[in-house]
């Protein structure tokens, strides 16, 4: 079965059509976005810690290695 055409009325010929309908607010991608940022910033203030104590020990053995070189000690 066919769809009757849509009419046009002689007032409405020539007119812009009417704008979209404005798109509904994007709650799940907002929610998602937030909680990867809170996880990024509080997951590096909770490893801030740990990571320091890693870096200090890396930096303190490659200092006791360089020095064991430099000064022929072991």
């Amino acid at each position: 079965m066919a769809k009757k055409p849509q009419m046009v009325s002689l007032e409405d010929f020539g007119k812009p059509p009417p704008p979209p309908a404005k798109a509904p607010f994007p709650v799940v991608a907002y929610s998602i976005f937030t909680a990867l940022i809170l996880f990024i910033v509080v997951g590096g203030w909770f490893a801030y810690d740990w990571m320091d104590k890693r870096a200090m020990q890396y930096w303190g053995k490659s200092a006791e290695i360089a020095d064991a070189g430099r000064f022929g000690t072991k």
